[in-house]
């Protein structure tokens, strides 16, 4: 069996291998002997370094397969082959033409050479080279040099077989193997590594057993016991014995209920049990929820015992109990998401906003606290739980605003509206986001997986409830249609008396869409200053996907100098805005015929800022449905335009839910995080969007011929018309004279009367065109309303390095790199300052398959090590025949210091060899193996 190795053992290991590489990296042919298998398959040493200098590597154990294997690669003139002998010195291969062949004689590193150079300790014994030695070694590397130096704090030349034994033992128990061990100290070898202790009393001699043996023998019950009976029961005892103590339940009653073989074991001092709760906190807690999880599965096998114990002993269907059992709850994922599963139902059903709050301060308390080892390592089930807990709760105190602002605007005169008015409604106040927190909630309701068992395994009073809040809920959705209906009638009001007044002010209250390079570029930036402009324009971006999205990610690295109320032009048309974004000027004054964005933009420089700007055009594709669309760069200045939803409204029948956490996550993981790594040092960014979108209204109001002849100018939001709506149908549309808008006037067909204005629909319905077909997307734009109007208009430069005490210094990739198998990275973090108590940070991950991490920092440095099974995407021709992949996966460090948030961010490039020819030896797939680079010989 290979050994694992990773974290700062395994930056250590990679890099002694390397350094004796290096020396011999010029010649065509290198014979590597490694008798303990301290080469990984897959690692950076060799695999990436092969790749990086041109080798082949035959990592090999047998001859079979590296006759076969060199044989179609001795003829290649250009071959560079790294030979890696991994045979054991009582069976090694044999290869004396390669010998003969090689300008330089074989190169051996051995266990015991890196363990010396490592500690500059020449005593350590040959015994090291022992094969099931040597894989605890290198399993537990770090243990092991700090276990030779506690050795040497006793004696400074001393260093016997037995020393060595010691050292094994401390370092695979991570204890001081040469002082006597405190109550605490066999508490902690029981807790965190019985897994460890049945190989430990199977490999070393009888005179460390007996060690092991005292060491053992000497703790509490159950632990004394897990030599000599079956550990598994004796640690699913104790971990169910602590979850129902924390609760004051009568675990020595209650054990046997749930599983009678645990009767035996159900004497457990109550000190024994606090005392090893007070350590777990100190722990690893991927040792101990992992003893938690298996404890769970075994309760989630019968449902009888889940109802048992959930229902009948914790009460966690009732709200009151719930919320005790959030308090208590120290280890269980289990206990605590079907706690809170009963209060995200509670506060559906009952709408009593206020109370739960009290409950989600508390939760978010205890993520700060670490004496919660269960929410270091929070499931993808509760996270998703208490995401819709706490969308729930914003929903609701948002639909209380909502209802306030209502009653206020319900009764408003025109001339009593401001466009401050609105932009506190909408973007302060956070309304903006309100369709998105309802499709959002309903999907997980509906959907989502977040409850930890599946619900046919729950008792039938708990399914009932969830169904009622389900059915509950449907009702705020219809609450908030008709709310938004009055909103934004009086919004279109405030625009109808308005909007074609302040298109033409340069101090008008919004800034317009036209108006985004004369107020916001060209307001922040100097081109002779030498700072790099980036222009960002994000195609359907509305203000609450910039809160919600894209600002978090671009606050890792900028800061936020400005940030305006902005407006699309109407009709929000991407034609129309879009355009006028690049151009500075409204439609009908472009200053040259071309619509072409980048002609638009180079006039607008040259013309307002003296700019002659050379730009190579990288790409400029408005096909692509979503992500970057266009990218102009040059020395000064770069435009981007990203698809971000306009083309995935269009014919897309999802919810809004759906297309922000999938599209439009992904657009911000692999686009826009591409282009923030790509950024130089004294960038300035500038962000506006050309319209927003919103959900199609149900109502329709028919357009007729005398109104529109044309057909193709009625759009579901807007009809440019030749005549208006007369009688009470003229209540139900907003009229704008086409000429004060600014807009090109369509020419209409022969017997036609020519367009005057340009029609809205009221709030509630679309336009439909009489005998034509009806059938509008579930999303889209080009009215006039608050969702479509309202864009960003921001202005962001470089973050100072110097913000914050935790330093996110660097994310490295370790371990094997073939796919297949997990990937793991180390995360570096260093502090500015010596931390004595633990600061609580997070650490999430731009892939979804890692689940956020919550650590403790104290001290100046730490390295964290994160190993995941990525899911890769299908995989094209040309990156198998490549032979490898590279992913960007961005690491986010999030903390509080001092009554402050902070936020930073590290993408590394991981690489992933791809199997191009899957030649492998058929005894062992792991022990014969093709790396580095694929000769095109060995690619058939």
């Amino acid at each position: 069996m290979d050994y694992l190795v990773g974290g700062i053992g395994g930056i250590m290991l990679e890099s002694y291998i390397l350094s004796k590489l290096e020396s011999i990296k010029n010649s065509s042919l290198i014979i590597l002997r490694d008798p303990q298998r301290m080469i990984r398959p897959g690692a950076r040493a060799v695999d990436g370094w092969a790749q990086e200098h041109g080798y082949t590597v035959l990592l090999c154990t047998g001859n079979l397969a590296l006759r076969e294997m060199y044989e179609r690669l001795r003829n290649t003139p250009d071959a560079k082959i790294l030979l890696v002998d991994r045979s054991r010195n009582d069976g090694q291969l044999f290869y004396p033409d390669l010998e003969a062949a090689s300008p330089k004689p074989p190169l051996e590193i051995t266990l015991r050479d890196f363990l010396v150079e490592k500690t500059g300790d020449p005593a350590w014994p040959h015994l090291v080279a022992d094969r099931n030695f040597s894989r605890l070694i290198l399993a537990n590397i770090e243990g092991v040099i700090a276990a030779h130096e506690q050795l040497r704090q006793v004696s400074p030349t001393r260093f016997s077989d037995s020393d060595l034994y010691k050292i094994i033992l401390g370092a695979s128990l991570h204890i001081n193997p040469f002082k006597k061990l405190s109550t605490s100290e066999v508490r902690k070898i029981c807790l965190e590594q019985h897994s460890t202790l049945e190989e430990l009393n199977r490999v070393l001699p009888d005179e460390v057993k007996v060690i092991l043996q005292q060491i053992i023998k000497s703790a509490p019950k159950p632990f004394c016991y897990l030599l000599d009976r079956d550990p598994e029961a004796i640690i699913r005892a104790f971990t169910l014995a602590g979850i129902l103590h924390q609760h004051g339940l009568d675990y020595s009653l209650l054990l046997a209920n749930l599983d009678p073989a645990l009767h035996e074991y159900k004497n457990i001092e109550p000190a024994v049990l606090d005392a090893a709760l007070k350590d777990q906190i100190a722990f690893d807690p991927d040792c101990i929820l992992a003893d938690v999880q298996k404890v769970e599965e075994f309760l989630k096998e019968d449902p009888k015992r889940l109802s048992f114990l959930l229902r009948d002993q914790l009460h966690l269907d009732e709200p009151k109990f719930a919320v005790e059992a959030l308090k208590k709850e120290q280890l269980s994922n289990l206990v605590r998401s079907i706690a809170l599963a009963t209060l995200l139902v509670d506060l559906i059903l009952e709408l009593n906003w206020q109370k739960h709050l009290k409950v989600l301060k508390n939760l978010e308390k205890q993520e700060r606290e670490a004496v919660f080892p269960v929410l270091r390592r929070p499931t993808e089930q509760w996270q998703q739980l208490l995401s819709a807990y706490k969308r729930a709760i914003s929903l609701y105190e948002l639909t209380e605003k909502l209802k306030n602002q209502y009653m206020d605007l319900k009764v408003a005169q025109t001339e009593d509206l401001t466009f401050t008015k609105f932009d506190q409604l909408w973007n302060q106040e956070r309304l903006n986001r309100l369709d998105f927190y309802v499709s959002d909630l309903e999907r997980m309701l509906r959907v989502s997986d977040m409850l930890p068992v599946p619900h046919a395994q729950l008792w039938p009073e708990f399914e009932k409830r969830w169904n009622d809040a389900r059915s509950a809920f449907k009702s705020t959705s219809d609450v908030v249609d008709k709310v938004f209906q009055v909103i934004n009638k009086q919004f279109q009001d405030l625009y109808h008396k308005n909007y074609t007044k302040w298109i033409l002010q340069n101090d008008s209250p919004v800034v317009f869409t036209h108006q985004f390079l004369s107020r916001m570029l060209k307001a922040h930036w100097d081109p002779k200053s030498g700072v790099k402009a980036v222009v960002m324009v994000f195609d359907g971006l509305r203000t609450d996907a910039w809160d919600e999205f894209v600002r978090p990610v671009l606050e890792e690295q900028f800061d936020v100098m400005e940030s305006r109320p902005g407006s699309a032009l109407i009709p929000t048309e991407t034609e129309l805005s879009r355009k006028a974004i690049a151009a500075g000027a409204l439609p009908t004054e472009f200053p040259i015929k071309s619509k072409r964005e980048l002609d638009l933009l180079a006039a607008w420089l040259k013309t307002n800022m003296n700019l002659s700007s050379h730009f190579t055009v990288l790409r400029d594709d408005d096909t692509i449905a979503s992500g970057m669309t266009v990218r102009y760069q040059s020395k000064e200045l770069d435009y981007i335009v990203f698809n971000f939803t306009d083309d995935n409204l269009h014919h897309n029948s999802q919810d809004l839910a759906f297309i922000y956490n999938t599209t439009v996550r992904e657009i911000i993981r692999q686009d826009v995080r591409s282009v923030l790594r790509e950024l130089p040092a004294n960038a300035m960014v500038f962000v506006t969007s050309d319209h927003g979108f919103t959900p199609m209204p149900s109502g329709a109001l028919d357009v007729t011929d005398q109104i529109v002849g044309d057909p193709a100018l009625i759009k579901y939001r807007s009809a440019r018309a030749a005549h208006n709506f007369s009688g009470a149908e003229a209540t139900q549309v907003v009229s704008f004279d086409i000429r004060a808008l600014k807009i090109p006037i369509p020419n209409v067909s022969h017997g036609y009367d020519p367009v005057q204005s340009v029609l809205f629909p009221r709030p509630g319905i679309n336009f439909r065109r009489d005998s034509y077909k009806h059938s509008p997307d579930r999303y889209s734009h080009g009215g006039l309303s608050l969702a479509e109007c309202m864009v960003p208009m921001v202005v962001l430069s470089r973050r100072r390095q110097d913000q914050g005490v935790l330093i996110l210094e660097d994310v490295q990739q370790i371990g094997s790199m073939n796919e297949n198998e997990p990937l793991e990275i180390a995360i570096k973090v260093r502090s500015s300052q010596m931390l004595f108590e633990g600061l609580p940070l997070t650490l999430s991950f731009s892939t979804p398959e890692i689940t956020d991490r919550k650590e403790f920092f104290s001290g100046i440095e730490k390295v964290y090590q994160v190993q995941w099974k990525p899911k890769l995407k299908d995989i094209t021709e040309e990156e198998r025949n490549q032979g490898f992949i590279e992913i960007p996966v961005t690491v986010i460090l999030t903390y509080a210091h001092k009554d402050q948030s902070f936020r930073q961010s590290k993408t590394a490039d991981l690489r992933i060899r791809l199997d191009t020819n899957r030649l492998r030896r058929r005894i062992d797939s792991r022990l014969d193996l093709l790396m580095g680079k694929t000769p095109k010989e060995l690619k058939s």
